[in-house]
C-alpha cells in the first residue's frame, strides 16, 4: 500500500477523521502523543541491530521468558494501539448502547472509508470481516459456480480454503483439482508454469495463495492472473499473510475477490479481516449469511455477520497509522533479514532440509525447515522444551516441516539461539 505514512499519522492525530466524535479524537490524541516520529526513518538499515532494538524496547513490550517465533499466528500490538483500543474497549463498557446505537455506525463507515484508502479501492468494494478465513469463505461459497465448473488448488494453500473447496465438491457443486508446487522454485516464471500446465478446459477458478502459511512462498499473483484470465478464469487471492509483510497494491494483482487480515502483519487487535470484490462482481454474488435488506449490486450483502467486537474495528486506523509509520519497505527488508540469517546458516547443515526459498522476491518473514529422519512435531516440541523457543509443526508431506516467523521486536541473538538449537537437535546422525 502507498506509503503516506507521515501525512497519514498527522490527519489521525488531528482528528480529521473524526473531529465531531470527541471519544475518537481522545483516543487519537494519545495515539500521536506516544509516537514519536523522530524515532521513524525512511531505509533503515534492516541490519542496524542498535536500531531495530530501540523500536522493540520502546514500542513491543512483549514478554522475554520464551522466544517467539510463532509470529504468523497472529501479530503483535505496538504500544500505541493497544493503548489505544484499551481506550475503545473501555469507551464501549461504559457508554453502551447509547454509543453503540448512535455513535458507532457513523465510525464503522468512516473506518470503512478510511481502510479502503489504504487499500488502495473503493469502500463500496470492502467489508470488515472477523478474519481471512471468514472473508473467503463468503467469497468462495458465495461465487457463482456453474455445474461442471473446475477448480484449482495447491499444496501450499491454508488448509481452511482448501477444506471448504472440497465441501463444496462434496455437495455436488464442483470438481476440485489439486497441483504440486515447487518448495523452492528459482524464478516467478516457474510458478507461472506450473499453474499454466494444471489448467484444464473446465477450470473457472483458482485459489492463490499470496504468501503461503506452510513455506512462506510468494506466489506472483498478477502473472498467474494475466494469464488465467485469457481463458476466462477467475482468481481468489488469499493475502492473509502478505498484507502488511511484503509491499503491494490491491489494484495490481489482478485479482476479483481478495481475503486480507488485519491481526496479522497490520497489527490490529484480534478478530479483524477485510474481504475486496471488484464492484463489477459484486452482483453476480450470492450471500452466505442470510441478508435481503441490502440491494444486490451492494458489497453489505455479503457481510451480515452479526455482532462483532466494535472495539477492534475502531482500532484499525490506529494500527494502520503505526503500519505506516514504520513503513512497509522497512519491514519487509528487516523480516527478509532475519529470515535469511536462520536460512543460509541451516541449508548448510547435512541434517537440515530448508523447505523455503532464500530469494527476496520468493519469501520474506515465513521460513521452514525440517531435520532428517525426524518428525516436524517433535522438533518443534523439544525446541519449546528444551529452548524456550516457540515455533509451530506444519503438515507438509510425510514428515511436515517447522514453521520460523519472526517479528519486529525478534532480535538477531533470538535467531541464533534457535540456529544453536536446532543443530543440537539435528546432530551428526538425525538423532
Amino acid at each position: 500500500m502507498k506509503n503516506n505514512r507521515k501525512q497519514f499519522l498527522k490527519q489521525l492525530s488531528a482528528g480529521v477523521f473524526f473531529s465531531a466524535i470527541p471519544s475518537w479524537a481522545a483516543a487519537s490524541k494519545s495515539l500521536s502523543e506516544s509516537v514519536d516520529e523522530k524515532d521513524f526513518e525512511k531505509n533503515v538499515n534492516p541490519e542496524d541491530e542498535k536500531y531495530w532494538n530501540k523500536i522493540a524496547r520502546k514500542y513491543y513490550p512483549v514478554a522475554d521468558d520464551y522466544i517467539n517465533l510463532e509470529n504468523g499466528y497472529f501479530g503483535v500490538q505496538a504500544k500505541p494501539v493497544l493503548d489505544a483500543f484499551l481506550h475503545h474497549t473501555k469507551l464501549v463498557n461504559t457508554q453502551l448502547a447509547k454509543f453503540t446505537r448512535k455513535e458507532y455506525p457513523g465510525i464503522a463507515a468512516e473506518i470503512k472509508r478510511q481502510l479502503a484508502l489504504f487499500l488502495g479501492v473503493s469502500h463500496e468494494e470492502i467489508i470488515i470481516t472477523r478474519n481471512a478465513t471468514e472473508a473467503l469463505n463468503i467469497a468462495i461459497q458465495g461465487y457463482p459456480f456453474q455445474p461442471g465448473d473446475e477448480v484449482l488448488l495447491s499444496q501450499l494453500d491454508y488448509f481452511s480454503m482448501i477444506e471448504t473447496f472440497y465441501m463444496l465438491e462434496r455437495r455436488g457443486r464442483i470438481k476440485v483439482n489439486s497441483l504440486e508446487l515447487p518448495l523452492q522454485p528459482q524464478s516467478e516464471d516457474e510458478i507461472v508454469e506450473a499453474y499454466k500446465k494444471a489448467i484444464t478446459p473446465k477450470t473457472k477458478l483458482i485459489l492463490l495463495t499470496q504468501v503461503s502459511n506452510i513455506n512462506g512462498l510468494i506466489v506472483p499473483v498478477a502473472k498467474i492472473a494475466a494469464m488465467a484470465k485469457q481463458t476466462g478464469i477467475d482468481i481468489i487471492c488469499d493475502s492473509a499473510h502478505a498484507l502488511g509483510q511484503v509491499p503491494f497494491q490491491l489494484a495490481d494483482l489482478g485479482a476479483d475477490f481478495v481475503g486480507m487480515n488485519l491481526h496479522k502483519w497490520i497489527g490490529n487487535p484480534l478478530g479483524a479481516g477485510v474481504l475486496y470484490v471488484r464492484k463489477e462482481r459484486i452482483p453476480s454474488m450470492n450471500a452466505l449469511f442470510g441478508d435481503t435488506s441490502a440491494p444486490g449490486n451492494s458489497i453489505n450483502k455479503l457481510g451480515h455477520i452479526g455482532t462483532t467486537s466494535m472495539a477492534v474495528t475502531m482500532t484499525i486506523p490506529d494500527s494502520i497509522a503505526f503500519h505506516q509509520m514504520m513503513g512497509i519497505e522497512n519491514i519487509s527488508r528487516r523480516m527478509h533479514y532475519l529470515k535469511s540469517i536462520w536460512l543460509n546458516e541451516l541449508a548448510r547443515h547435512p541434517m537440515v532440509e530448508i523447505v523455503s526459498p532464500a530469494q527476496e522476491n520468493l519469501s520474506c518473514a515465513i521460513a521452514s525447515f525440517r531435520v532428517k529422519n525426524r518428525k516436524s512435531t517433535e522438533i518443534a516440541d523439544e525446541l519449546w522444551k528444551k529452548y524456550q523457543i516457540l515455533t509451530v509443526a506444519r503438515t507438509l508431506g510425510e514428515n511436515g516441516c517447522i514453521r520460523v516467523t519472526p517479528s519486529l521486536y525478534t532480535k538477531t541473538d533470538d535467531i541464533n539461539r534457535l540456529n544453536e538449537a536446532i543443530k543440537q537437535l539435528a546432530g551428526a546422525n538425525g538423532r
